[in-house]
């Protein structure tokens, strides 16, 4: 297998503006991510940051900006281009996600955090145990701007951070620094969708989704821009509630940008909404979606898609067939069709001739595509 970025990516200062246009340090073109080890599971971070774990040995990787201490690693506050490991965690991770400026593993079953978003008080900096009330074993972590979710094996979801636009999901808006029990079956005995299992998690910026049992997808937190899909434009979605629009259909995949979000279902279709100013719901416009919209493209017309991406105003869509695709935001190249444009629909990610996708990833400003 072979890992590669595209987009903007290390050795720019952590900070409040995005990186100059001048794409001296972005590349339009997918770049072999070169390190001591393949790596197989990519995570694309929030500012300019990654992670990925090795094939084989369930070590993780991380390059990019270092600035105030967002990686667990010895250095400081430098930036890396090359992956390297963090020192605390010789083996054993099975699952990873990179946020805005913090990032998140699973480790026999228990999370670990670094990077300076809603540190527990008395942690000093770099890899710190998440003081998990419930006694449960974790398998899956997503990672927004500054809040965080785990999905146990129970299928029940917890999350903390910050919570200003009802992110983690409790009906409040105090942020949090330990997990909280959101959604699932240990919520009581119920019919409600909110109380089924939970089988997969992702972030947005400052929202959350979630996939239940049944393939609903349940929303909540920002949706300013309709990205919860709740049919109305709202400052917060303030508990869990069913995404509108789906009907019957049984989700299998999903994803949050900076302000949209994506699923993919049981029968390779996809389906956006919310933000569409840079075209990352692929359908052609710039105009919002306050519920689900089925992509139709004709680049899509005989693909099945099974997973997809999003960065902060792109998506990536990973199709069975090994190809990959990508719209929305493409100034700093981070679409990965060669070019530092933007696509309002559906573009073919430009991976080497004969070389089959078999995953994606997506960060503010770059991607991660991973061939074989």
């Amino acid at each position: 297998m072979t890992l590669f970025q595209v987009g903007f990516l290390a050795n720019e200062p952590l900070g409040g503006s995005e990186p100059n246009n001048s794409h001296e340090l972005a590349s339009a073109q997918p770049v072999p991510v070169s390190g001591p080890v393949q790596l197989s599971k990519p995570c694309a971070g929030g500012w300019g940051f990654a992670l990925a774990i090795a094939a084989g040995a369930d070590q993780v990787f991380s390059w990019g900006v270092n600035s105030a201490t967002i990686l667990a690693k010895a250095g400081g506050n430098e930036d890396g281009a090359d992956p390297a490991t963090l020192d605390e965690v010789a083996s054993g991770v099975t699952a990873a996600a990179a946020g805005f400026d913090h990032g998140l593993l699973v480790v026999d079953g228990k999370v670990l955090a670094f990077g300076p978003a809603f540190r527990p008080a008395g942690t000093a900096p770099g890899l710190y145990l998440m003081p998990m009330a419930f006694k449960v074993a974790v398998a899956q972590v997503a990672a927004g701007e500054h809040h965080s979710l785990a999905l146990a094996v129970s299928g029940d979801v917890f999350a903390w951070g910050s919570n200003a636009e009802g992110q983690l999901g409790n009906g409040t808006t105090t942020a949090s620094d330990a997990p909280l029990l959101v959604a699932g079956p240990s919520l009581g005995p119920s019919d409600s969708e909110l109380l089924q299992p939970l089988t997969s998690v992702a972030c947005g910026a400052r929202h959350s989704l979630a996939i239940n049992a049944q393939g609903q997808c349940l929303a909540w937190g920002w949706s300013l821009h309709g990205q919860c899909g709740t049919g109305k434009a709202a400052p917060s979605v303030a508990t869990p509630a069913v995404v509108q629009g789906l009907g019957p259909l049984k989700c299998t995949a999903v994803a949050g940008g900076m302000a949209h979000s994506l699923v993919c279902t049981d029968q390779g279709d996809v389906y956006a909404w919310g933000l569409n100013g840079d075209g990352q719901l692929g359908d052609g416009s710039d105009v919002s979606a306050l519920k689900p919209q089925l992509l139709e493209d004709a680049a899509l017309a005989s693909e099945s898609v099974v997973k997809v991406a999003a960065g902060s105003r792109h998506s990536l869509l990973l199709c069975a067939s090994g190809k990959a695709y990508a719209c929305g935001w493409g100034s700093f190249g981070q679409l990965g069709t060669g070019r530092f444009a933007s696509s309002r629909t559906p573009a073919a990610v430009a991976v080497p001739a004969g070389a089959k996708v078999v995953d994606v990833a997506a960060g503010w400003w770059h991607s991660l595509i991973v061939t074989e």
